[in-house]
This record gives C-alpha cells, structure tokens and sequence, in this order.
C-alpha cells in the first residue's frame, strides 16, 4: 500500500470515528446541546480535527444523514433485486428498518429527534436523500405490478410514499414514547412491532 493509499485510509478511519462519537453525543445531549470540543472528546481526537474535516456542526450532522441514507439505499437496492413478491420485499425492508432501531437505537433518536421533527439539516439535502429512497421503493412496487402482484392501475408513487411515511412514523411512535405510551422500549418489544407491521404488510394493505 503506498504511503497516499494508507494517509487516505486513515483518514476515513477517523472521520468515521469523529461520525461515530457524534452520533452518541448528539442522541445524549441533543444538537442544540452538542459542541465541537464534545464531539472531539467522544472521538478522542484533537478540537481542530474536527473542524479540518466537516468544517462545522451542521456539516457534522449532515454527513450523518447522508451515510445512513447511503446505506438504507444500497440495503433496498439489494432488496429489488431479490427474490419475492412485492409485500415479501416491503416487509423486509420494514424489518431492516426495525432492527437498526434495534442494533442502533442512538442513531434512530438522532434521526428522529434532530432531523425528521426538527429540521436541523438543509431541507434541500434531507428531501433529496428521502426523495432516492421514495424512487428505490416505488421501484420495487412498479416490478410487483407488472408481476401481477398488486394492481395495475395502483399509483406507485404514492403507495411508495405511503409506506415509507408509515414506517418512518412507527420509528417516531417509539422513539417518541408515543406508541403504548412507553419512553422506553425494549428489544422484545421492537420485534414484537416489527412481526405486527410484517403481518400488515402481508395482510393486504400493500398488495393482495
């Protein structure tokens, strides 16, 4: 590995690092109540590291955002390309989406709480990310169409819309306290919500 190769690795090893310890400190202490130097402490890197690679806390954020939803799409962009029917591909990606909640729930009430009901990323950049992911899903709804899955006069964009509206505020509800009224939920009872959503899913509402 040439010394450009290794310097280039080391420093995406450590804006993922940086990206890492700002999720926990933000989910804990909320943006508002985030500060660079906290960042730089969680990360264990220098104050001015931190500003040499994002610049600024709301870059910081936006970053976050940007590789979630990287991640989420390349997840259903797999998903499209599976086998199944169109309400097997849904409740998989409804599953996906619950157990992130699962494995990360930090980066779940970060996304909640400081993105989707609080608007402290660029509207234009958050509307663009959901808008990729709404085109992957109405993807998947128009090859379960024209597998005779689901209708054929069914309006894609607004089924693809509809789904992932539904998801995203089952995420809030928890994160929220809202469903149950609970603040705190635990992983049995994640899973539990994510098999009542599979068999929604499965019962018709998003395909026969």
């Amino acid at each position: 590995m040439t010394a450009e190769k290794t310097k280039e690795k080391q420093s995406r090893s450590s804006q993922d690092r940086i990206l890492r310890a700002a999720v926990k400190v933000m989910a804990r202490k909320g943006y508002h109540g985030t500060r660079i130097s906290d960042i730089a402490a969680e990360a264990d890197v220098a104050y001015g590291l931190v500003y040499h690679y994002f610049g600024s806390k709301e870059k910081v954020l936006e970053n976050i955002v940007e590789n979630v939803a990287g991640r989420f799409s390349d997840r259903i962009a797999r998903i499209g390309q599976e086998s199944g029917s169109l309400t097997e591909k849904l409740g998989r990606i409804s599953d996906y989406m619950l157990d992130t909640f699962i494995a990360n729930p930090e980066m779940i009430h970060l996304l909640v709480q400081e993105v989707v009901r609080s608007g402290n990323v660029d509207p234009v950049s958050e509307m663009a990310s959901a808008r990729a992911i709404l085109v992957q899903i109405r993807e998947i709804i128009e090859q379960g169409k024209k597998k005779g899955d689901i209708d054929s006069d069914t309006d894609a964009e607004l089924l693809s819309i509809a789904f992932f509206g539904a998801v995203e505020l089952t995420l809030t509800a928890l994160v929220q306290g809202i469903y149950r009224n609970r603040a705190k939920l635990g992983t049995a009872d994640i899973k539990d919500v994510r098999r009542k959503l599979r068999k929604i899913i499965n019962g018709g509402s998003f395909g026969r």
